[in-house]
């Protein structure tokens, strides 16, 4: 949590935030210019000016704390851990709340659908979310019944990576039938917000959450749809950012395809029958696999098959059963032959 964020508890508007953060380059830089300048130069109402001026007393201790017990991260559009495609965003969120893993890669795709699943609709997006997680890809989706929770469970299950981005605070756990996968995608994924702790999860909040999700990824693959529904607007907030809008055909007469068929009808998304065919959309044809022209023995490749995500020490030891002073050995060996890299927080990752 940098300074920045004494603007968020003063009630500074996120607007008036990023036109702050434009200006200045450091927080304590805000304080460098008058009452005046912000009346006439920057046109800020004065009840404004007197939330931005008075910030700069606030103590952050006790939010520090506050997220530190809930082992929540809270870092704004100015750090260097924000997510590089979400900054792009036309209108990315200033701060976000984090709960789990950092694991913010380039190879990232978003799946969405309806709450109401068919059968085929859950057999397809397994296939997908499979095809996708075996090529080292993260899973984006909105933790909803459905769809979502689908998509996390399976990339969980393959041991890949996945990111929820929800529609509440961190603290407020929605849907409460999901409860189980909410608290397992904070251990071994990652839960987004960028609402505050203690927000519900209202009704306007989701239109919102799903342009991070668009924000997050390259593309978005809309598993099964109805012709009007959440999964619509996220493949429209794809298209509009710039992102591919990939989709799984349905059955003419299945009411729950009839958004996907639409969107393959009037050239919004592309079709696609497997993972495969975004694999090859991008290039990503690296398979979780070592590399046969890399000289490594049985044990260096135990360590390496466990990397599908980024892991601690600790995780590795659990995962391998190997002493640690002879891990660190492996690793280092993996660092040396560029295939594994040490990161921030004394955890490891594939390169």
């Amino acid at each position: 949590m940098d300074s920045w964020y004494k603007l968020r508890v003063a009630g500074v508007s996120d607007s008036i935030v990023i036109k702050l953060m434009n200006l200045c380059e450091e927080f304590e830089e805000i304080f460098l210019h008058d009452r005046l300048f912000y009346s006439k130069i920057m046109r800020f109402k004065d009840e404004d000016i007197a939330k931005i001026l008075n910030s700069y007393k606030i103590n952050l201790d006790f939010y520090r704390e506050k997220m530190l017990n809930l082992n929540i991260e809270t870092i704004s559009i100015k750090e260097r851990e924000y997510p590089l495609y979400l900054k792009n965003l036309s209108h990315p969120p200033v701060f976000l709340y984090i709960k789990g893993k950092m694991n913010f890669y380039d190879k990232n795709i978003g799946v969405v659908g309806t709450r109401k699943m068919t059968n085929y609709g859950e057999s397809a997006c397994n296939e997908l979310v499979g095809d996708l997680v075996g090529a080292g890809v993260t899973i984006t989706s909105g933790l909803a019944i459905g769809v979502d929770v689908t998509a996390h469970k399976r990339a969980l299950n393959l041991g890949g990576n996945t990111i929820a981005v929800v529609g509440s605070g961190l603290d407020v756990i929605y849907p409460p039938e999901n409860r189980y996968e909410w608290e397992r995608i904070s251990k071994e994924g990652t839960l987004i917000s960028e609402y505050p702790l203690g927000t519900p999860p209202d009704r306007y909040n989701f239109p919102r959450r799903n342009r991070i999700i668009v924000g997050l990824t390259r593309g978005v693959a809309v598993v099964e749809s109805y012709e009007k529904g959440g999964s619509l607007i996220t493949a429209k907030l794809a298209l509009e950012e710039d992102r591919d809008v990939f989709v799984i055909p349905g059955f003419p007469n299945y009411l729950s395809f009839e958004g996907n068929n639409n969107l393959i009808k009037d050239s919004y998304g592309k079709l696609i029958t497997s993972g495969k065919d975004i694999l090859d959309e991008y290039g990503w044809t690296g398979e979780n696999k070592i590399n046969i022209s890399i000289d490594i023995d049985e044990e260096e490749k135990k360590v390496y098959s466990v990397l599908v995500v980024e892991k601690s020490l600790d995780e590795l030891m659990t995962e391998t059963n190997i002493p640690i002073g002879k891990l660190l050995g492996l690793l280092t060996n993996l660092e040396l032959k560029k295939l594994v890299r040490a990161i921030a927080g004394g955890k490891y990752r594939r390169i």
